[in-house]
């Protein structure tokens, strides 16, 4: 819930000029938040994305005893790479449209008008990057819970899991 948060605000921030309104009133914590701001959302959307493939990794797994390893050293691992993830996942999630000469900000501005536009292209701009982060990190999360349960599974700890039919044996 943390992450989202962080997040959306980070995305509002962004979108309403926030952080010049916070110039305004304290000129030093409006400029060191408005260099922050995309550094909050980039971490919450890693967060999020993390977080969320170490619950869905966590259930999927069958054994409550292994599960629960799984899930306490897929969580640790997170925290370690969390860093070199947010910038992993934020600079793939800067590709996209806009790198093959398509901008959403001209069909927008049509639509809707110059000044209405320009707000919306920004909340979509963030929303959409803080998606794609999230997603990004999402699937190097799943990967992250892959890696600690074939650890688990090579060091004998998940051999338990699979049940042994003593009735097929000779």
């Amino acid at each position: 819930m943390l992450s989202i948060f962080v997040g959306v605000l980070s995305v509002v921030s962004y979108a309403s000029g926030a952080a010049f309104i916070l110039r305004v009133a304290n000129p030093a914590l409006g400029a060191w938040w408005d260099g922050s701001q995309f550094y909050f959302m980039e971490g919450a959307a890693t967060a999020l994305g993390l977080i969320v493939a170490i619950g869905i990794g966590g259930r999927l797994i069958t054994d409550s005893e292994i599960s629960a390893r799984c899930t306490l050293w897929s969580g640790i691992l997170a925290a370690v790479s969390v860093a070199p993830l947010m910038q992993l996942c934020s600079t793939a999630a800067r590709f996209g449209p806009d790198a093959f000469g398509f901008t959403a900000q001209d069909w927008v501005i049509q639509r809707v008008g110059y000044t209405v536009g320009q707000q919306l292209d920004k909340v979509l701009i963030a929303g959409v990057y803080f998606l794609k982060t999230a997603c990004l990190a999402l699937i190097a999360g799943f990967a992250l819970v892959a890696i600690v349960v074939a650890v688990l599974f090579a060091s004998g700890a998940g051999a338990e899991v699979v049940p042994s039919d003593s009735s097929a044996q000779p």
